[in-house]
């Protein structure tokens, strides 16, 4: 089978969103399949060019196999609105001949967001008459509006006239989340064009390992209560919260919060840490992915995060990784979301709604309190991942998905 996907960010030195696109792509070109990714030069998080890449028309190169086509596509480290937005549509533009001189698939797959590459997807669709399935990782408008990032109501009417032609369009739609599912249920898409495949973590790459390791102490972390967070530090993640838990656990110096990220929202944060004189605050930028395993390990509670106005359109892919890793995690989340749901079916930790940060701080003196059951709530959470969202697994499925738009319908393995 002959696979081209589009996507933004193909990136696997970087611990994002690119990881899950790139051991996807790896995974199928492992089995066999001739895989093509149409994508730019690798400039995540901080909008610069990789060193040893440079930002050209066009460049192509194998990597594990996977043949990766890079266009041109206006790269700046400034995150204004207009940036990003210059970023995803020029993007979406040159990935047109991008994307036609991968050479025709057999089934074609775009990422969203950008909520525009969709577009490209459905143009070149058309003109090689193959199946274009459509993978939605945030529901746009929708998680562009919980961010902040759209406030235009003219602009937001656009982009869901958009997303509906994208919806209407695509052979196939992959989610990662039922909420989201019952999101497009409710605009009429047809159940059967929908499938629900979660986003996964790797449980050989990222496992349960000692909590006491060379990043805590390169980092003075020895005998500190460690709550740690990794990921982007944007708009949804409303870690105006931790600086608040952390004012009132100034009482117990033993806890402390590592922020690892990078974001809209960092420089903000830091100078509002420093000026209530948070000492048990700390930002640490994003760690290199071979040491990921280990830097979750370092954790004694792992914190996700999600505001109010992302409960129905986002999920952190984060929650995997802190599974993977055996830690208690701490969601920082409305009970409605997806995010709520999942920690508390798999029983893997607590859940305390955004704009409580005393209630925040009572569940990490608790979590202190008790070990065992922070140890326990941490099997459950491994246990759960290896069972329903181990990297294997979810491969599988997509592969199926795949298989049965590329061939009309016809089952990759038998039942």
């Amino acid at each position: 089978m002959k696979i081209l996907f589009l996507a933004q960010c193909y990136a696997p030195e970087e611990v994002s969103a690119a990881v899950l696109i790139t051991e996807l792509a790896q995974d199928l070109a492992a089995r066999g399949h001739q895989v093509s990714v149409a994508t730019i030069a690798p400039n995540y998080p901080y909008g610069r060019v990789y060193a040893g890449y440079r930002n050209r028309l066009y460049q192509v190169e194998m990597l594990n196999g996977v043949s990766l086509v890079r266009t041109w596509s206006y790269i700046s480290p400034h995150k204004t609105f207009w940036r990003r937005l210059l970023l995803q549509g020029t993007y979406c533009a040159t990935a047109l001949y991008g994307g036609l001189l991968a050479g025709k698939p057999d089934v074609l797959v775009s990422y969203s967001p950008p909520l525009p590459l969709g577009l490209t997807a459905w143009l070149l669709s058309a003109l090689w008459q193959v199946p274009w399935v459509l993978q939605v990782m945030d529901l746009f408008p929708e998680a562009a509006v919980a961010a902040g990032y759209l406030q235009n109501p003219s602009v937001i009417a656009l982009f869901s006239k958009m997303a509906t032609f994208q919806y209407r369009r695509a052979a196939h739609i992959s989610l990662i989340a039922e909420a989201f599912r019952q999101n497009l249920l409710s605009k009429n898409v047809p159940a059967a064009r929908i499938s629900l495949i979660p986003v996964w973590a790797d449980p050989e790459f990222i496992r349960p390992l000692p909590k006491d390791n060379l990043f805590r102490r390169q980092q003075g972390l020895d005998g500190k209560f460690v709550v740690l967070y990794a990921g982007t530090i944007g708009h949804t993640s409303c870690l105006e919260d931790v600086l608040d838990a952390a004012d009132n656990l100034r009482g117990l110096p033993e806890v402390c919060f590592v922020l690892i990220g990078e974001g809209l929202k960092k420089a903000g944060l830091q100078a509002a840490a420093r000026q209530r004189g948070l000492d048990n605050v700390r930002f640490l930028p994003f760690q290199p992915r071979e040491t990921f395993a280990q830097v979750l390990a370092a954790a004694d509670v792992s914190l996700v995060t999600l505001n109010a106005s992302a409960a129905g359109s986002s999920l952190p892919s984060k929650v995997f990784n802190s599974m993977a890793s055996a830690r208690p995690i701490l969601a920082v989340a409305p009970p409605e979301s997806e995010l709520a749901r999942l920690v508390l079916t798999a029983g893997c930790g607590a859940v305390v709604p955004p704009d409580r940060p005393a209630e925040m701080a009572d569940q990490v003196r608790r979590f202190q309190q008790n070990p065992q059951q922070c140890a326990e709530m941490g099997r459950r959470g491994r246990e759960q991942l290896e069972q329903r969202y181990g990297r294997r697994g979810c491969v599988d499925r997509y592969e199926q998905m795949l298989y049965e738009q590329a061939y009309q319908n016809q089952p990759l393995f038998s039942s």
